[in-house]
């Protein structure tokens, strides 16, 4: 499989300045070009931005530290950030890790 195939199988879309939907496989080779693109809708954002997580069918460990690296980035630029709809085996690793508040999913 090429790298570009596999990227394509991850998405990352806008729906407004403060909304995105993410969708497909969270892996190493779709998580460089997805952190970018987040950085920048992240950047355009007013003062929030909320990523909803609902077709993601995979997610390696990449997975977890791309969103890890959104909110970091979010931080520092004063925004904040929010993952809707986070699937289970996502939420089992985060709980695992003890990033549960860090992620806001209590």
């Amino acid at each position: 499989m090429s790298t570009n195939t596999a990227v394509m199988n991850a998405k990352l879309v806008a729906t407004s300045p403060q909304f995105a939907q993410l969708s497909g496989r969270l892996d190493r080779l779709a998580g460089k070009v997805l952190l970018e693109q987040g950085r920048r809708l992240i950047a355009k954002s007013e003062s929030g931005w909320q990523v909803d997580l609902a077709e993601v069918n995979h997610s390696s460990s990449v997975g977890i530290a791309l969103l890890l690296d959104w909110l970091r980035y979010g931080q520092r630029k004063n925004k904040t950030i929010e993952f809707l709809n986070v699937p289970q085996k996502m939420r089992q690793v985060i709980e695992f890790s003890g990033l549960t508040d860090v992620f806001n999913l209590n």
